[in-house]
């Protein structure tokens, strides 16, 4: 992904709070696009834009007095509500993927994961229950490089 392309999406923006910067509803489903083209068997299409609008929700204002408080934090919810609540009818793992290095990108950071992070999506996906938040914030951390 280019820099100029980052760029331009900070005109699609959400919200910008004191000091995290989030996706939109709209980039979120040009990632989607985008991981479309690029896979030659994903099937195209959205199921609800409601839980993408959900997940924005949650990582920025939080819902019952529970809000994530760090950017890596925000990052872990913003993966797993995406894998979980599979918005598209293909593509999910991979565009909640790609959303996270975009979040990053956005709040001045590159995130340089390892094979790990494909055992973690397939969780997300099929056992959510079963991973252990602390721990995925952790992976998140070291993987997270401040520019």
């Amino acid at each position: 992904m280019s820099i100029r392309t980052i760029i331009g999406w900070r005109e699609r923006l959400s919200n910008v709070s004191e000091d995290v910067t989030y996706p939109s509803i709209e980039l979120i489903l040009e990632l989607h696009e985008q991981v479309v083209k690029e896979g030659k068997s994903t099937e195209p299409g959205v199921r609800s834009e409601e839980p993408i609008k959900s997940a924005l929700q949650y990582v920025s204002e939080g819902f019952f007095g529970e809000v994530p408080q760090s950017v890596h934090e925000k990052a872990v919810h913003l993966m797993r509500l995406l894998v979980a609540d599979h918005p598209f009818v293909d593509g999910n793992k991979r565009t909640a993927l790609r959303t996270v290095v975009v979040f990053y990108m956005l709040n001045g950071y590159t995130f340089e994961y390892g094979d790990e992070i494909r055992a973690l999506l397939h969780r997300f996906a099929t056992d959510e229950a079963a991973i252990d938040t602390e721990t995925a914030v952790i992976y998140f951390r070291a993987c997270a490089r401040r520019n």
